[in-house]
């Protein structure tokens, strides 16, 4: 239980996906826009992320490992996690509709999303457990979803002050997402 919960602290917080290991840049630039889309596209990751690490981790451990196809790892990865987020489409579409336009934004962006990639990829490396590679997703989408989260509300509180001319826009977003990261840093001596 205690090694559970050393993952969860560790993939949430030291190698956040975001910061710590810097994948999913563009997701969390594009998706912080208003906190509103950073709440969803935070969900939606933590969704695709579960469900494809839950599907990925017996893929990789009884087909891909057992015949000698890890080098397909990465293709398979991406096919599994585009299927989820084109059935999570349909779902959205059917049952959803109302919230067709706002969904159909921010999922597209979970497809290239290369944050949902590296914890899977994450997974299979340091070669967890089925139960560790759950946790290590779900935390890993929590951790995408705190620094997401963090950048809305940095970026709607920057909306009111007076930035330099040059650091307008995505500079401003890059140097605050850089002092984050070495914030976050500062876990690494927690445990």
């Amino acid at each position: 239980m205690t090694k559970l919960i050393y993952v969860a602290i560790i993939s949430a917080f030291v190698n956040n996906v975001v910061l710590g290991q810097m994948f999913g840049v563009n997701a969390a630039i594009k998706g912080s826009e208003k906190m509103s889309n950073a709440l969803r596209l935070s969900l939606c990751v933590l969704i695709v992320t579960f469900l494809s690490s839950v599907i990925t981790w017996p893929l990789s451990e009884f087909v891909l490992g057992k015949f000698n196809f890890e080098f397909l790892q990465t293709i398979v990865f991406l096919l599994v996690e585009a299927i989820i987020v084109a059935i999570l489409t349909a779902i959205v579409n059917r049952w959803f509709s109302h919230r067709r336009k706002i969904y159909g934004r921010i999922l597209p962006l979970i497809v290239i999303n290369s944050a949902v990639l590296g914890v899977i990829l994450t997974n299979v490396q340091v070669g967890y457990s089925f139960l560790r590679s759950a946790v290590n997703s779900v935390c890993g989408g929590l951790g995408f979803a705190i620094a997401v989260i963090i950048l809305a509300g940095v970026r709607e509180r920057i909306a009111f002050n007076d930035v330099p001319k040059p650091f307008e826009g995505v500079p401003i977003l890059l140097v605050t997402s850089g002092l984050m990261a070495i914030a976050f840093y500062g876990f690494t001596g927690l445990l």
